[in-house]
């Protein structure tokens, strides 16, 4: 039976190419074929813009893709890619490119010639280091690079001005460059789950700034001369689960504690009893230590920022998760190319898939009698 769904998958593949080439379609769509060699009639396609591989078994990437210089979009994530060919830099016009879950653990440098591309993503491939080539993707507005090995990031990636997506989570960074303002597009940095000791105050010199999320990394304090007052858009500084959280808050000559903190006490079972609020701002801001209450900034001038910044040092570790989800914002972390929309979907494609089957049933008699 595999080697007959096999026989109908591989027909049905080329059935699609021979339609995009007689429509000239503008867009094909191959994504969970289990392709692992990509069909030679492919290369063909010389008005496809969009093309779409991922969740796949390709293992390698063909030189031959690049001779379709008209791509605008290219998604290869889930496949097997272990390189990627110096001819990626060929294709000028790509403004998309989804390289994310493959095994390939370098990017050449060569992705600096993709002189279009606005959207770029590498999630989960091994990645050790970011080459100083991205500094070359001037039109470049998101990044995302989450799930890898990286220490840090290059100097020339800050010089990205129309950059304002930009997510880091999960790598094991310990710096950043201090030219990180020069980002001046920035609009939502999400650098979870590192190891950053310092807390990053060059990102908020970015005037477009909305939402920074540094929880769980390994800071211990905040700047003393902190100032968000050049970032009248600023709504929140994620900064749970680091050290801070853990230490006795000091007067801040910024900083103000809510001003009706609780405490949580736990009855002989364990569970929490009812919270009581505290008078005292010394014994609030211990409490806001202890049991995730969020630390509020003055509200910038009413003109440019209504509502009051949040830091919010959350303890609980059960919220960092859903914290992912920014609010007022697009979550930045699974941001992605949008594949395909219903209105895309050709009328005819159910259709052309049942046709496909009858073209072949011919031939899958042979398998049915071997069978027998």
């Amino acid at each position: 039976m595999s080697a007959i769904l096999k026989f109908i998958r591989e027909n049905h593949i080329l059935a699609l190419i021979e339609q995009a080439i007689a429509k000239k379609k503008s867009r094909l769509s191959l994504n969970g074929f289990e392709i692992t060699e990509i069909p030679g009639l492919l290369y063909t396609c010389l008005e496809v813009e969009h093309l779409y591989l991922h969740k796949n078994k390709i293992s390698v990437f063909p030189v031959e893709i690049t001779l379709l210089i008209n791509l605008t979009t290219l998604t290869l994530d889930y496949n097997n890619l272990s390189s990627l060919p110096t001819e990626i830099g060929n294709l000028k016009n790509l403004v998309n490119l989804n390289l994310s879950y493959n095994p390939l653990n370098v990017l050449i440098p060569e992705i600096g010639d993709l002189e279009k591309l606005e959207a770029f993503w590498c999630n989960r491939i091994g990645l050790k280091e970011i080459p100083k080539e991205i500094g070359k993707l001037t039109q470049l507005d998101t990044f995302g690079a989450r799930g890898n090995e990286l220490k840090t990031i290059p100097e020339e990636m800050t010089s990205l001005a129309k950059l304002r997506w930009l997510t880091l989570e999960n790598n094991q960074i310990e710096t950043l460059p201090d030219t990180m303002d020069r980002m001046t597009a920035l609009v939502h940095c999400n650098l979870r789950n590192n190891r950053l000791e310092q807390f990053p105050s060059s990102i908020l010199k970015c005037k477009e700034l909305m939402f920074l999320q540094l929880n769980s990394n390994q800071i211990s304090s905040v700047p003393a001369n902190l100032d968000t007052s050049l970032v009248p858009g600023l709504e929140m500084i994620d900064l749970r689960s680091n050290p801070i959280c853990e230490l006795s808050h000091p007067e801040h000559a910024l900083i103000k504690y809510t001003d009706e903190a609780t405490t949580q006490t736990s009855d002989s079972n364990g569970s929490l009893a009812s919270a009581m609020p505290s008078t005292s701002r010394v014994y609030g801001a211990q409490a806001l230590a202890l049991n995730a209450t969020a630390l509020r900034l003055p509200a910038a001038p009413e003109h440019q920022h209504p509502d009051p910044l949040v830091i919010e040092m959350d303890l609980d570790s059960s919220s960092v998760e859903s914290s992912e989800d920014w609010e007022n914002s697009v979550n930045s972390s699974v941001l992605d190319v949008q594949y395909q929309s219903e209105d895309d979907i050709d009328d005819n494609d159910i259709a052309q898939f049942f046709q496909a089957v009858g073209m072949v049933l011919p031939e899958l008699s042979k398998y049915a009698s071997m069978a027998c």
